[in-house]
């Protein structure tokens, strides 16, 4: 009966401690798994997060400078790792730009999202959404599941077997368990009993062999986590290099300048922009242009490179900057000015047989707050004055005059959407017959409170402009239209620009077709642009008066005059300008020159008009120096409407005049 209880007691214990045994095994294999699973988790989940915010700060720089072209370089060039599957660009809550991997494993994968914050700024501007795959993080948790689960079938046999000696086991596996319970992926740990010949020293030995594998699988995914970073780092470098680098000097760019600026406090800044550079590409051609911008770039980098002080910069296409670190006293300042404009203008650049010369403008700042717009201010204020040199001035008062254009550029526009640029009538007289000859269309804008605003106020500044062109189509359009079906003659004033724009001439002549205006309609050329090219204003008069317009050369005697104009180009009208006839009748020289101008116009069987007859006396004048016509305040202001004024003048023609 003991014995029947001994060997029942005996098998109780082999089963109990080889339970526990399996337990034990069972517990430390769901405990490594779970370390393991969440250590390469960790890892993959790391290497999306550094992968995300690395490339953050050069998202946001792009987003910010709307440079989104460098952003979707940015993203194509990282999806080129096989473990990213998408990546997304999100600015302003809309997506800007997604590329996507050839994998379309969504499934086995995990999504990482970065905001994007504004360079500088908590102002969030945008977010990076990236799909990383997890695919070789299955692939690790599968092997090591699988080898684990190898080791704890041959544990549980082990321990089955050698259940008989479990009071020699016993205290080893005791040991062991005691020392897998400080176990971490981290920790190198030994297991003891492996110089024992028997299967404890098999199950430690195997322990210690899982434990190498992992701690070499986690070496391997650190070594590619280096090894990525590595690239980013070499990506972000090349990526930084191209953002601060002009791609065709090799000089630092205007962005580099603008990070510059803000780490110098007491500076100086040049702006060098190359005269005329668009007709040196226009006649040599773009290479011989940009050979010329790089010897530019070299020697005049060769002569500033002994002073540490001023750093060159190519800012874009036919425009250098000087960084002037230390600000120097104003004299000196004035000094390195000249020194650089001789310097250039010293410089030759030779093309095959021919020297090249360049002349620059120079915008120069003395200070650094708000640099780079007051030296573009003063190098625009510079060309404007045909100056070679301008430091920037607060007295100029350049920003409130650039300001007060931009507002009229806006007004102009929103004038032209909403209809509200007319043409005004001024009817002209023959001096004879007192008939009204014809009217010059003159431009008006309306304005919000239904304000007629002259041309003097914004014609000057739309010319600079794109507008100006919109506004000469809208004066052609409207003037043929509305003396489509009067009994009178009509002028519009065509500037030099106008005439050489093929798309102007292209509508004009459709409009006077359209219309049938041809016989009616006479081109005013403004004389006081500068009539230079004869053979292309010759070509455009020839071609009009085919059609069977008129030509009338406007303001003539304005400035310098040249009588040329009126033998060589074929008028019909010369209108003496108004600066000449407004004190006509008290201004010898006036007389004189008005009278040079009548006799030679007529000898040319050219008619002659007066502009800005304002009074009795100037117009008596007028008429006793035989000037043909007259036009001013005096005989009628222009009007919008003038339809019914032509019909009673011409009702009335037997009245003296």
């Amino acid at each position: 009966m003991k014995k029947h209880n001994t060997h029942s007691l005996s098998s109780r214990i082999v089963f109990s401690i080889t339970l526990v045994s399996i337990l034990m095994i069972l517990i430390v294999f769901f405990v490594l798994e779970r370390i393991n699973k969440d250590a390469f988790y960790n890892v993959e989940i790391e290497k999306a997060n550094i992968i995300v915010t690395t490339i953050e700060p050069l998202i946001a720089i792009n987003l910010y400078l709307q440079m989104n072209t460098n952003a979707e370089k940015i993203v194509d060039n990282l999806i080129i790792n096989p473990n990213i599957l998408s990546v997304k660009i999100f600015k302003n809550n809309k997506m800007m730009y997604q590329a996507e991997s050839q994998k379309k494993d969504i499934e086995n994968s995990f999504v990482v999202e970065k905001t994007v914050f504004q360079p500088n700024s908590q102002k969030k501007i945008g977010k990076i959404v990236l799909t990383y795959s997890s695919e070789n993080y299955k692939e690790l948790q599968n092997r090591y599941t699988n080898l684990t689960v190898s080791v704890l079938i041959v544990l549980v046999f082990l321990f089955v077997i050698l259940g008989l000696y479990i009071k020699r086991i016993l205290r080893p596996l005791r040991k062991m368990g005691k020392t897998l319970k400080n176990y971490t992926p981290k920790s190198n740990i030994h297991f003891p009993f492996t110089d024992e010949d028997n299967e404890i020293g098999q199950i430690s030995n195997a322990l210690n062999d899982m434990q190498q594998k992992i701690i070499a699988y986690s070496k391997e995914q650190e070594n590619i986590n280096k090894y990525l970073e590595k690239i980013v780092d070499e990506k972000t470098l090349k990526l930084q290099t191209q953002l601060y680098t002009n791609d065709l000097t090799g000089l630092p760019n205007r962005l580099s300048l603008v990070n510059d600026i803000a780490d110098f406090d007491y500076g100086a800044l040049l702006i060098i922009n190359i005269d005329d550079f668009k007709e040196i590409n226009d006649y040599f051609g773009n290479v011989i242009g940009d050979s010329a911008l790089i010897s530019l770039a070299n020697k005049l980098g060769y002569t500033l490179n002994n002073d540490k002080n001023l750093e060159l910069k190519h800012l874009h296409g036919d425009e250098f900057g000087i960084l002037i670190k230390i600000r120097p006293s104003l004299e000196d300042f004035i000094k390195i000015i000249q020194n650089v404009l001789n310097d250039i203008e010293n410089m030759t650049f030779h093309y095959e047989n021919n020297e090249l010369g360049i002349r620059v403008t120079i915008g120069a700042v003395y200070g650094l707050e708000g640099a780079l717009e007051k030296a573009d201010i003063a190098l625009k204020f510079a060309k404007k004055k045909h100056l070679t040199y301008m430091i920037y001035d607060e007295n100029l008062n350049i920003e409130k005059q650039y300001e007060n254009n931009m507002q009229w550029i806006k007004k102009l526009k929103l004038a032209i959407s909403q209809d509200k640029i007319v043409p005004f009538f001024q009817p002209i007289y023959d001096n004879k017959s007192g008939k009204i000859i014809s009217c010059e269309s003159l431009i008006r804008l309306i304005d919000e409170e239904n304000n007629v605003i002259p041309p003097f106020k914004f014609l000057a500044v739309a010319q600079k402009s794109r507008v100006y062109s919109k506004l000469t189509r809208i004066m052609l359009k409207k003037s043929c239209e509305y003396f489509e079906n009067i009994d009178c003659d009509f002028s519009v004033n065509l500037s030099i620009s106008d005439i050489l724009d093929d798309e102007i001439i292209t509508y004009l002549k459709y409009k006077i077709n359209k219309h049938n205006v041809s016989n009616k309609i006479i081109l005013e050329i403004l004389e006081t642009e500068g009539i230079e090219n004869y053979e292309e204003i010759s070509l455009f008069i020839n071609d009009m008066k085919s059609l069977g317009c008129k030509i009338a050369i406007d303001d003539f005697g304005s400035g310098y005059s040249n009588f040329e104009y009126l033998i060589k180009l074929n008028i019909d009208y010369v209108k003496i300008d108004g600066t000449l006839i407004k004190n006509i009748d008290t201004d010898k020289n006036s007389q004189i020159i008005t009278q040079t101008i009548v006799d030679f116009a007529n000898k040319l069987n050219i008619f002659t008009i007066a502009e800005y007859v304002h009074n009795e006396a100037v117009f008596k004048r007028v008429k006793r120096l035989k000037v043909t016509r007259t036009q001013g305040y005096y005989l009628c202001e222009p009007q919008r409407e003038v339809r019914d004024l032509i019909l009673e003048n011409h009702k009335s023609l037997g009245v003296r005049f």
